[in-house]
């Protein structure tokens, strides 16, 4: 049973206490109108209050459905939050437009992830604040975020927290269930559903990372197979796949050292 009053005020703490070191005026974060989001601008205005956040909506015309941005402005209702919205098509259709333009549904789709953070840098520098970053330990472990998209980010508040537990950890938030029971996008391409793409749901994705995450060896990895006879060696065997090819995602690039 997680202590979400402990968890709740560690993340308030760290949030607040970041802020303060570094001098900041407040954050800057996006709302996706996804529970992850809505989970770190609670945390955030629990922390700071409401006038040291900004919000910022940046929806894609070709891929965000109007219930997102519907629901992210909910939140911002909710928490008294100001917000900007900022339609990213300009800037991808100007973009693509002047290099090779291309088909691969996954490069256009990093491209947007990267534009948002472009902007979301571009008003915490101008307003001298930190970007939290949205992503939970799931899709850090997996390394399921665009490197220098959302990826991209000064501050990841709910990084410790499985998307299992964000979502039990947003019921004890008081966030409206129609983020917290809605589907789980990153809304890069159209129809974009993340179980779909994993091929997992979250229950079985988390229940494998948190029993190999404890002992990251080969007779824990063997002893997976065992442990989870519901689900197929492959789909087991693809989740380590993904926690080893995309390890890079969360390390510094590497130094040429001259000896």
């Amino acid at each position: 049973m997680q202590d979400f009053h402990l968890i709740n005020n560690s993340i308030n703490t760290f949030i607040k206490k970041n802020v303060q070191i570094g001098n900041f005026n407040g954050v800057i974060l996006g709302l996706s109108g996804g529970i992850d989001s809505s989970v770190v601008a609670y945390c955030a205005t629990q922390a700071l209050g409401n006038k040291k956040i900004l919000g910022l909506l940046l929806p894609d015309k070709e891929n965000t459905p109007q219930k997102d941005l519907d629901d992210a402005l909910k939140i911002c209702a909710i928490l008294n939050l100001n917000y900007k919205i900022i339609y990213v098509n300009d800037i991808k259709d100007k973009f693509l437009e002047i290099v090779e333009s291309t088909d691969n549904k996954l490069v256009k789709g990093n491209l947007i992830s990267r534009i948002r953070m472009c902007i979301l840098y571009y008003y915490a520098n101008s307003l001298n604040r930190l970007v939290l970053g949205t992503s939970n330990k799931t899709e850090i472990t997996i390394g399921y975020f665009t490197k220098f998209g959302d990826g991209g980010n000064d501050l990841l508040p709910i990084g410790d927290l499985y998307k299992t537990q964000v979502k039990e950890f947003a019921k004890f938030l008081k966030i409206p269930d129609i983020i917290i029971n809605k589907k789980s996008s990153a809304r890069l391409w159209e129809n974009q559903q993340t179980e779909d793409e994993l091929g997992l749901t979250f229950e079985d994705l988390d229940s494998i990372l948190m029993f190999i995450n404890k002992s990251d060896t080969k007779e824990s990895i063997n002893l997976a197979y065992k442990y989870f006879p519901l689900i197929s060696k492959e789909k087991i065997s693809y989740v380590l796949s993904l926690k080893k090819n995309n390890a890079h995602k969360i390390k510094f690039s590497s130094i040429c050292s001259l000896n």
